[in-house]
Parts: structure tokens; sequence; C-alpha cells
């Protein structure tokens, strides 16, 4: 197997066409077509079957191409800490950022990274399990900074904790529920949560079922927070927002958190990246700026800066 041609089974699956991926890497058709052509008679497999509606993989093609990504991005990695130690940073940093903490902690730690690394260039991914997953697996994504996947000693990934949080639950301000003081009082509720589908089991455990409470009977899941945000908005669903981003849409949208006599749910933020690839300096770079905005605002003499950091405990 040569580099040119993972490079171009790689932008294949990246553009759908042998055409735009050729395009793509400045080359001619033919020469794309002979790439994997070679390739095929190399591995003595068909990799893509070409067809009237384009081109689809083969087992074996959607296989090589995981591993295509996984060399192109550690060769990828490899010239940014070469460049680094040069004193040139460049190149891309691909993150996944849990929705809430885009709302609140990523500008100002882009713009401080921006100061420290401007050759860099960014590309963010929305941070839910079923998005991040797949690309931290191919090698596509660096990290995702949001809630770590349930943990298993033959886990793919690793996590790193980063900070914690306690949650609240929230609703429209003139919600029929929104005095309520006690979690048992919302059990007949319905609820939309930002969360992924395999949470679902932490989710009754840890916010219901050790409460002595039962499921709510309907619990949707979007997977978008403007969804979410809208649908609190205009009907009676509730929904569960660590402390941070209430303290920043609250008044915006008219929301309320409700005065609950309990600690709803402690949120873990993790630092999750495939296991076994240590962080370039771009992302060691990036994630120092993330752990400075959080420690120097939680010291602020601004009062209603530090109210955004009160309940956040960095652990690391």
């Amino acid at each position: 197997m040569k580099l040119h041609q993972l490079t171009t089974l790689a932008a294949i699956a990246d553009t759908g066409s042998i055409r735009a991926a050729a395009r793509s890497l400045g080359v001619s058709p033919a020469a794309a077509t002979k790439a994997v052509r070679e390739l095929e008679a190399d591995l003595r497999a068909p990799l893509v079957i070409r067809g009237t509606s384009g081109i689809t993989f083969t087992d074996y093609g959607r296989a090589l191409v995981v591993h295509a990504r996984l060399v192109l991005g550690q060769l990828a990695r490899a010239e940014a800490e070469l460049d680094s130690m040069r004193g040139r940073a460049a190149g891309k940093l691909s993150i996944g950022v849990t929705p809430w903490v885009a709302l609140t902690f990523l500008p100002e730690t882009v713009k401080r990274f921006r100061e420290r690394m401007p050759e860099v260039q960014l590309e963010f991914f929305e941070g839910l399990l079923a998005v991040v997953q797949p690309r931290l697996r191919d090698g596509s994504l660096d990290f995702s900074i949001g809630r770590p996947p349930p943990a298993s000693p033959q886990s793919e990934f690793q996590n790193v904790p980063l900070f914690s949080t306690h949650s609240a639950v929230v609703a429209r301000r003139d919600h029929p529920l929104a005095q309520c003081r006690t979690l048992l009082e919302l059990e007949d509720a319905e609820w939309v949560l930002n969360w992924d589908p395999a949470s679902r089991e932490s989710i009754s455990e840890n916010v219901f079922l050790r409460r002595g409470m039962k499921v709510p009977r309907t619990i949707h899941l979007a997977h978008s927070l403007a969804i979410v945000l809208g649908l609190i908005a205009h009907t009676d669903m509730l929904s569960i927002f660590p402390w941070p981003l209430v303290e920043v849409i609250s008044s915006k949208e008219n929301l309320w958190a409700l005065p609950l006599r309990e600690t709803v749910d402690e949120t873990l933020v993790s630092v999750v990246s495939r296991r076994g690839a240590p962080p370039s300096p771009a992302g060691a770079c990036f994630l120092e700026c993330l752990r400075e905005v959080i420690d120097e605002g939680a010291r602020s003499d601004n009062p209603e800066r530090r109210r955004l950091f009160h309940s956040i405990e960095l652990l690391l």
C-alpha cells in the first residue's frame, strides 16, 4: 500500500465520487482511478463498486478507509508536531464540543488559543457521542470535550476528567410546575433532553431511580440544543441543563431553573480521545487555554463572571 493510494481512497470516501476526489487532490480522474485499481490489485480484494448511481464501498473498502484515515491523521499530527518544534505551529485541530460548553467557555478559549497559535485552523463538531465517536475512531477528530462514553476496560477511547458541575431542571418561566420544590412533584412531567440515547440508563439511574422516583414515561431526545430550547420555551416540557448554561441563557430565553431542594445531577466533562493517541502540541495548548479560562473565571473580581463558574470544579 502506498500513501497516495490511501489518500485517494480517503478522498473518495469524503467526497463521494472519484471525480470529486480527484478535484480535491489536484489530480486527474484517470490518476485517481489508477490509484484505486492498483490498490485493489495489491490487496487482491475489491474496494469500490462503480455503478450508474456513483461509487459505493465494499466491506473491504469500508474497513480500509478507517485505517487510511488513521494513517493520514497520524502523519498530519507528526508534521504539526515537527512544525511546532521549529516554531511554526500550523495545521488543523478538530474538536468535538458538547453544546453547552460551546455556549459558555468556548469563545474565550478560542480567543486565547488564537493568540498563541494563530496559524492553526480550528474545526468544531457538536459533541454528542453519536457524532464524535465515529470520528475519534477513524482519526478525523483529535479529541472531544463532553460527557465520557460508558467506561469499559476494553474501550478504544480514553477519558481524562476535566471538570464537574451540577445541573438544574429548567422550564419556561410561566410553566405550571415552575415553583416545584422537589423532583417527586415532577414524576408525571414530559421531558426533552439534549443527551445521547446511550445515556438513557444513566439518566434514569442518576436523576430518577436513586431518589425513589419512577422513570418518566416520556423522555424525548433531541440531537440539537437549539431544538431543546425551542421546545421548552413553547411547551410544557422540562429539561436538565448544567448550571453554567442556565446562567448564560436563562434571561435571554425566558427560562427558569426550578427551585428544587435536591441536587439534580452531577455532570462530568472529560477529554475523550482515541486510546494511545497523545495530544498534539496544538491540542495540548487548546486544553491549557480552556483550563485557564475556567480557573481565572472562578477567581474573577466581576460577580457576574464569577457566577458563571460557581458550580465548576476543575479536575485536571
